[in-house]
């Protein structure tokens, strides 16, 4: 056979190479007659005979009924000491002897998750690809938005003469070291313009800029401030 490491009620570790029953960080060795008790589990075997014979007479050797007891007592003790209940080996009356609780090969139980992963793997693989997919067009679509924005930049720096503040501010006249201008078809006065500058309710710092360009709009005083 194959498999040499098992899965006692799926928590207990039984290396039959290695001959040891293992459970988180306890590890305990046990005997070659122990371990092939175990295998003869793992086989399906049940009956005295077949077991003494898979375990003594198979490799040439003798057994008395006691040494067949003794075995089973000293499995019971290596279940108790690892964790396992010594009643998952169960004596069957003038028949023999079972094991109670599952023991599976852990080479079936990895063959399984690899199987499931498998199953599983073209929706993994599609969602990758859906997130790869829609990052790009989040690059693609930024890419566009930064350079809109850099032309527009550029448009406002590069524009003729005409498009400057110039052409649609006149200088109306100075307030507080202030520079104050206002649209060209707007017939609003300084004083206009000052009781507006006062009534703003977020303040304007003089470091920010020198020049104060008004727009009046329908209830509503906008303010350009500039250097």
């Amino acid at each position: 056979m194959n498999e040499s490491i098992f899965l006692l009620d799926k928590r207990v570790v039984f290396d039959s190479t290695k001959m040891t029953l293992s459970h988180g960080n306890e590890i305990i060795r046990i005997s070659e007659a122990e371990t092939h008790l175990l295998l003869a589990f793992w086989h399906g075997l049940y009956k005295k005979e077949d077991i003494i014979h898979l375990v003594w007479e198979n490799r040439g050797g003798c057994v008395s009924e006691s040494s067949y007891y003794k075995l089973i007592n000293q499995m019971r003790n290596d279940f108790s000491s690892i964790g396992l209940q010594p009643s998952d080996i169960v004596t069957r009356p003038r028949v023999g002897v079972s094991l109670s609780v599952a023991i599976e090969p852990i080479k079936k139980i990895t063959s399984l998750k690899v199987s499931d992963e498998n199953v599983k793997g073209p929706s993994t693989r599609e969602k990758i690809f859906y997130k790869i997919k829609r990052h790009s067009v989040f690059v693609v679509l930024t890419g566009a938005i930064l350079l809109a924005l850099l032309y527009g930049v550029f448009t406002i720096y590069k524009a003729p003469v005409r498009n400057s503040p110039d052409s649609f501010f006149t200088y109306l006249g100075e307030y507080n070291d202030y520079a104050i201008y206002k649209t060209k078809e707007d017939k609003v006065t300084l004083s206009e313009v000052v009781f507006a500058f006062n009534s703003l309710k977020i303040k304007i710092y003089r470091q920010n800029g020198r020049h104060l360009y008004y727009i009046r709009e329908p209830n509503m005083n906008i303010f350009l401030q500039c250097l």
